[in-house]
């Protein structure tokens, strides 16, 4: 029994030792963290700790209350400026041009926020700047557009990167025609502008067997009998033999024989070589891609020749200035865009010897008309031409006009001589 009191007793010494040394390590580490210095002034004891810690707490108060006031150590992204960059929304082709289209709520462009800090300047704000420019390369699902990846000038997205197919539309082929004055619209044509194509083919009439243009000529085979004296036979009661003789007469072009009121019978030819029918046609909405003959930008510079080392006492040589650079041509050829049957079609007029011709589309203007080809009977029908039966008359000019007015003599008579 003993024994046990003296364990109970132990036992709680050492638990209210342990408490004592719990108690004092507490109060050692308040002391440490906030060091009391007590300073006395007019009999007022003031306690420096807390009142350093007052002011501190009453100024991270304000800052909190204060709108838009920074707090040091907290760097937020919503803080920083942002700026807004044009993105496109879809993948899209080297060539393309952005309309207004582009620009509404379901199309391609949109504006996104960046960190200020991330924009380098090239980028485009705002979407109004885009319009009517046109890609230079292919322009990716959310890329930014940039300034060096649009140009206003089509012609420069061909002629810098990628050549005049960058800008052909997708689903149609370019190929070359020649062109001049008149039918490239006084030389108004430039890359990118939309033309119609008039196209007039000339008919005519074939034979059909021959495959040859009529007129056909005709060969006649005339037999002629023909009265000789019999051989051996003199005199005046000589006897005669006939003697049949074949002649070959070619008439062409061949016309037709009628019989004169007269009743002689007389072969009718064509004064003139067979009238063509024309009829014109029109392929619209082609796209200019190139307007003359296209220069590669990095063209192959030759060397300059090095002149001869001079001998000793030679005078230096001075050279006169070259040759004065020539007015250059106008352009004779262009390129334009069609649908791959539109394009065969127009091979097919070049190589057939249609006459062709341009004419300026406004821009924007990519309606397709209903056009009616025009022929003879198209002006007929149209104006209310009632020509006589046959179509005896026509709007053609003869080539030979008779009322042409009679040229004046090249030397004209001044004055009579010696006068």
């Amino acid at each position: 029994m003993g024994r046990r009191v003296l364990l109970f007793f132990v036992a709680g010494i050492v638990i209210v030792v342990i408490l004592i040394v719990i108690v004092l390590v507490i109060q050692s580490n308040q002391s440490t963290d906030t060091p009391a210095a007590d300073t006395a002034v007019d009999g007022v004891v003031q306690v420096a700790g807390d009142e350093a810690g007052a002011e501190q707490a009453g100024a991270e108060q304000a800052g909190a209350e204060q709108p838009g006031a920074e707090q040091p150590g907290l760097e937020s992204a919503s803080l920083q400026p942002m700026v807004d960059v044009v993105v496109s929304r879809q993948t899209l082709p080297r060539g393309w041009q952005f309309t207004e289209a582009d620009a509404e709520p379901d199309g391609w462009l949109i504006l996104e926020q960046r960190l200020e800090a991330e924009v380098e300047g090239n980028e485009f704000t705002r979407i109004e700047d885009v319009i009517g420019l046109y890609s230079r390369a292919d322009i990716f699902q959310g890329e930014t557009l940039t300034k060096d990846m649009l140009v206003a000038d089509p012609g420069l997205v061909g002629v810098e990167d990628y050549g005049p197919s960058s800008l052909i539309p997708p689903g149609m082929v370019a190929a070359a025609i020649p062109m001049d004055r008149l039918s490239s619209v006084a030389y108004a044509v430039a890359e990118g502008d939309y033309v119609d194509i008039m196209i007039t083919f000339r008919f005519y009439k074939i034979d059909g067997e021959f495959q040859t243009y009529l007129e056909n000529a005709g060969v006649f085979f005339v037999d002629q009998a023909v009265n000789v004296p019999a051989a051996g036979d003199a005199g005046a009661d000589a006897g005669q033999d006939t003697v049949i003789t074949q002649e070959i007469f070619m008439i062409s072009p061949y016309g037709r024989f009628e019989t004169l009121p007269t009743g002689d019978l007389v072969h009718i030819s064509p004064s003139e070589f067979q009238r063509p029918f024309p009829i014109a046609m029109i392929l619209q909405n082609a796209r200019a891609i190139q307007v003359g003959e296209w220069e590669p930008p990095n063209a192959v510079q030759l060397p300059t020749p090095t002149p001869p080392p001079l001998e000793e006492g030679q005078a230096t040589p001075t050279y006169s200035p070259g040759n004065v650079v020539p007015t250059p041509s106008p352009p004779d050829v262009i390129l334009l865009a069609l649908s791959p049957q539109q394009q065969l079609f127009l091979k097919y007029a070049l190589e057939s010897g249609a006459d062709i011709d341009l004419a300026l589309r406004s821009p924007g203007d990519n309606q397709i008309y209903s056009i009616q080809n025009v022929d003879l009977n198209f002006l007929l029908d149209r104006f209310g031409i009632i020509p006589p039966e046959n179509f005896d008359f026509s709007v053609d000019i003869p080539a030979s006009d008779p009322t042409a007015p009679t040229p004046a003599p090249t030397n004209p008579q001044t004055g009579p001589e010696g006068g």
